[in-house]
């Protein structure tokens, strides 16, 4: 018999207990919060560091990822309802999503339950589909993707551009957002041809509807090269590292912006 997730990860990095920690998306230079990743953390008892996803994940299995999604969604949404209701904070929170869990039949159902019992509005929760996986264009992904849609819910594509056939997904998939990652939203002040391509992205997903989300920007050069070229939206640690939702709650509750320094 199969082992469920959370004792297949102990398996591998020792008994602990599942957490999240959250990331904010910023609109630049406002300093505006207007999202928030959730990310999973192990905190194994014989270690004091939280270990990522990255190094159990490649070891589980389908089943297992389905899990992990589900416990993920719920805890994420369960969580920003009680900052939202506490803060006022009215932005979204992004979920990631594996490729090859998109055709999973729960998917649908799990989501719309969670969003259901927890009064969240779909149009606050976005699932950002990874991109290390081939995502199989299988007619119960392209359901379960527009029935999402449908019902409100974003779908991100992730480190846009570093995976598969990344202009296919945008024209198959109709992601209301995509990610760039830090291969291409930094260094553009030094990189003349990296910036021409990141312009002109901006540019077709503008005349998209496609809102575009820079990832790693950690130096003020670069968020100021990434406004200079149209893009608004960030994410690194030059506006904050991953931290527990309380820490945000404390800072949202004030009226905090994060303007980078």
């Amino acid at each position: 018999m199969e082992r469920d997730v959370f004792s297949e990860i102990a398996a591998h990095t020792g008994s602990g207990s599942p957490s999240l920690v959250y990331q904010p998306q910023v609109r630049y230079p406002g300093g505006e919060v207007v999202g928030l990743e959730a990310l999973f953390r192990w905190r194994a008892e014989t270690a004091p560091r939280r270990h990522s996803p990255l190094s159990f994940l490649p070891r589980l299995s389908v089943s297992q990822t389905s899990q992990l999604f589900f416990w993920v969604v719920d805890t994420a949404v369960a969580e920003a309802r009680v900052l939202s209701n506490w803060t006022g904070w009215q932005g979204l929170v992004g979920v990631n999503v594996e490729a090859d869990q998109l055709g999973d039949p729960d998917l649908l159902p799990h989501v719309q339950r969670v969003l259901e019992q927890s009064h969240w509005p779909a149009q606050r929760l976005a699932l950002e589909v990874t991109e290390r996986r081939q995502i199989p264009v299988f007619p119960s992904v392209m359901r379960n993707i527009q029935s999402l849609q449908q019902a409100g819910v974003l779908i991100a594509m992730d480190d846009f551009g570093e995976g598969y056939a990344s202009l296919e997904y945008l024209k198959r998939l109709s992601p209301a957002q995509i990610k760039l990652p830090s291969g291409f939203s930094t260094g553009l002040d030094r990189d003349p041809r990296n910036r021409e391509i990141v312009r002109s992205l901006i540019g077709l997903c503008q005349r998209l509807g496609v809102q575009i989300v820079a990832e790693g920007v950690e130096k003020v050069e670069d968020a100021q090269a990434l406004r200079e070229v149209g893009l608004q939206v960030m994410q690194g640690y030059l506006f904050g590292e991953p931290r527990q939702l309380e820490d945000w709650a404390e800072f949202l509750h004030h009226g905090g912006r994060l303007r980078g320094s």
